[in-house]
């Protein structure tokens, strides 16, 4: 019985890769099996699908029409043939702009120019040939369709000029998350809120998407998890320069964008194309703009050197065939923060150094009417540490200092991305 497995399981193995050693064949070809399969349910999540049906004037389908599609980015190209039901689709597309031309034996070429995807997209274009020469070329101009009955999963996308365009408070592209439809500001004390004081990342990642708690989302990016799991936000937050779009999943989550009560945050980065493409900026603040704080009314205006700055550049390594993208993003805080406590009294403070400049067997404390009780000299020195109240009257007992020290958040922020077509298939 042993003998028959074994030899059924080398049969079965016989299709793998013949360079690996038999006794590790099947673990590793299992392992690859795997990989292969998680890369193409990740894939899902960033990338898109363009199908249609081809049919003529009357309606009847066309079948063995050829398909061309090719990228207007990178020029990648790739073709198809409708089938008996005149049916057509591209799988796995990388997001982007796509035209489509279209071709059969006694009818007009159609030329759909411009038909932009994004990802989880599945678009529909389909296609209507008129009877006539294939020489004639009819131009179809292209529009996405506001809703998409070839998908159930209820989703919006800030697309690549969103990004790129909308003002950010400080860079901080979950901003732009927070306008879809459903899409809340997570509570202001929220761990992911980045306002609190444990927390010292400078821009807030907290969003709550159907009423669900901020930390119930599923962060995304170029299909990888970016889970933190501690406080239940985002690990690392790409540079705005970087994103090409984002799309959140609300309602009816694809099976491969599962795993959350609440959102998906889909962060798609920018490829390079065949056309160089690159930029530079800085973004500032300072208080030399800005009106004093309401409760700090004495003292020196809190500082603020807030400067992000940075760059990108994308294009082509081989044309056609490997490009490239990089950007950098570097971040540089100095902000006073306006802490109001609470100190001794002017008066307090007397009773405290009359007691001080007196003999060890005269530190008897003589405040309140409390003549008689030992004071510890160690804990009078503590005692003479607090600095003099400087907020309020001479009489205020409570909320009577404030200060503003400076906090200092210093990062720095890269991408890097290569994208290589092998073959027409890979």
């Amino acid at each position: 019985m042993m003998n028959k497995h074994k030899k059924a399981a080398m049969l079965s193995l016989s299709q793998g890769r013949r360079i690996l050693s038999q006794r590790f064949k099947l673990p590793v070809f299992l392992l690859l099996m795997v990989l292969f399969c998680s890369q193409a349910t990740f894939a899902q999540l960033t990338t898109a699908d363009i199908l249609g049906t081809v049919s003529d004037a009357t309606g009847a389908v066309i079948p063995n029409a050829s398909i061309t599609l090719v990228n207007l980015g990178t020029n990648e190209t790739r073709t198809a043939q409708s089938n008996a039901t005149g049916d057509y689709s591209f799988t796995l597309l990388p997001v982007g702009h796509y035209s489509i031309t279209v071709k059969a034996n006694g009818f007009q070429a159609s030329v759909t120019k411009d038909l932009a995807v994004e990802a989880g997209d599945r678009a529909r274009s389909d296609v209507h040939l008129q009877l006539g020469s294939e020489s004639t070329i009819v131009e179809v101009t292209a529009s996405t369709p506001l809703l998409q009955a070839d998908s159930a999963t209820v989703s919006s996308s800030v697309t690549a000029m969103a990004v790129q365009d909308l003002p950010l408070n400080g860079r901080n592209f979950v901003q732009l998350v927070q306008l879809v439809p459903g899409a809340n500001e997570g509570p202001g004390n929220g761990l992911s809120s980045g306002g609190r004081p444990d927390d010292r990342r400078t821009n807030a990642a907290g969003i709550s998407v159907n009423g669900q708690d901020d930390t119930l989302n599923n962060w995304v990016v170029d299909g990888v998890d970016d889970n933190e799991r501690i406080i239940g936000t985002i690990g690392v937050k790409p540079n705005v320069e970087g994103i090409q779009e984002i799309t959140v999943q609300t309602n009816s989550y694809a099976p491969e964008a599962g795993r959350t009560a609440g959102g998906v945050i889909n962060i798609v980065t920018r490829s390079g194309t065949n056309d160089f493409h690159g930029s530079a900026y800085e973004f500032f603040r300072n208080d030399i703009f800005d009106a004093r704080n309401v409760f700090q009314t004495t003292g020196a205006k809190p500082e603020l050197r807030q400067n992000q700055f940075g760059g990108s550049v994308g294009g082509p390594i081989f044309k056609n065939k490997t490009f490239f993208f990089f950007d950098y993003e570097g971040l540089r805080v100095v902000s006073g923060v306006t802490d109001i406590s609470t100190v001794p009294t002017i008066a307090e403070y007397d009773d405290i150094n009359s007691i001080g400049g007196g003999s060890p067997q005269a530190l008897q404390s003589t405040a309140n009417g409390t003549a008689g009780l030992p004071v510890d000299p160690i804990a009078l020195n503590y005692l003479k540490l607090f600095p003099a109240p400087n907020t309020g009257g001479v009489g205020q007992l409570a909320n009577n200092y404030t200060i503003s020290p400076n906090k200092t958040q210093f990062g720095n922020t890269y991408d890097a991305r290569v994208d290589h077509k092998l073959d027409d298939s890979n």
